[in-house]
């Protein structure tokens, strides 16, 4: 993978998330019920921006790509918008690049274990959100294909034969020779506890968002909603940042806790925006400390 690309990459993720945001037109503001409400949402989106920001580099101290509390802000903040990207793999590569850039790491390797990152946040996703469709007596919802997603993950943290076939399948499309960085589960166990911490930060958040936009009861339960649409949007790789699948994720999940349908329509909207402010203020603080 070359380097020197980086900012390039920027302006490109800036430009796709502009377009689809004109497309989406996501930019509507309800009718705020409690203000409080609102602040604290933003509270715990930031709490689960920083979660996944150390957890990342807790991963790369383990290998020895050592980077302080700012590059790793700058790393986290810089390439978020690489998810509106579409086909996602640039939310995996603009994190090797601008490392590879800037500490001179090897960028092939780096991508390998932000993969890895990215395996067990979506686990952790999953896993809170059929926690919370059990809940709710909604399992057989998720389909047979949801389930068959966490085991796969399941068996990519658990089982370095099925990591080595996946980086074989990967190293022949791309006609290189990766070497698999020794991913076994006691290194996947230290990611877990920030991940599903950062989730249910978003979930909380995510919970407080609808608590403050709307005069109607809202259960707790709700707080499994959004790790359950924002996992899942990831994975539809060719909706860029998971837009449309996961409003209607959201949208869908709320009905099932009785709360009307256009009003869920509104809240999963809205989720958009709240959490699109939180990534526009991590990409600031990126910049603002890479600038030093």
């Amino acid at each position: 993978m070359k380097t020197g690309f980086h900012k390039y990459f920027i302006y490109f993720s800036l430009i796709f998330l502009i377009v689809v945001l004109y497309k989406a037109d996501y930019l509507e503001i309800p009718h705020i019920y409690s203000p409080v409400s609102l602040f604290l949402a933003f509270v715990c989106l930031l709490g689960g921006f920083m979660a996944n920001t150390l957890a990342q580099q807790h991963l790369l101290h383990k290998f020895k790509f050592h980077i302080s509390i700012r590059q790793a802000l700058a790393t986290e903040g810089l390439n978020i918008f690489g998810k509106y990207v579409p086909g996602k793999v640039w939310m995996i590569m603009g994190k090797a690049m601008y490392l590879a850039d800037k500490k001179k790491y090897p960028a092939g390797e780096l991508s390998l274990l932000f993969l890895h990152v990215h395996v067990v946040a979506l686990w952790c996703g999953l896993l809170l959100g059929i926690c919370g469709l059990w809940m709710n007596d909604a399992l057989h919802l998720l389909s047979w294909m949801g389930l068959g997603i966490l085991g796969l993950f399941t068996l990519m943290l658990l089982s370095k034969t099925v990591c080595n076939a996946a980086l074989g399948l990967v190293n022949k499309v791309l006609k290189k020779d990766y070497l698999l960085p020794d991913l076994d589960f006691s290194k996947s166990l230290i990611l877990i506890p920030w991940f599903l911490g950062g989730w249910i930060l978003w979930g909380c958040g995510f919970f407080l968002l609808a608590v403050s936009i709307t005069d109607h009861f809202i259960p707790f339960s709700a707080v499994f909603c959004f790790p359950l649409a924002g996992s899942l949007g990831i994975l539809f790789v060719f909706a860029p940042g998971g837009i449309g699948i996961r409003e209607g994720i959201i949208a869908g999940y709320l009905t099932l806790l009785n709360v009307s349908l256009p009003e869920a329509i509104m809240i999963s909207a809205t989720s958009r925006l709240w959490f699109l402010v939180g990534e526009l203020f991590i990409f600031i603080t990126g910049y603002l400390v890479s600038r030093k």
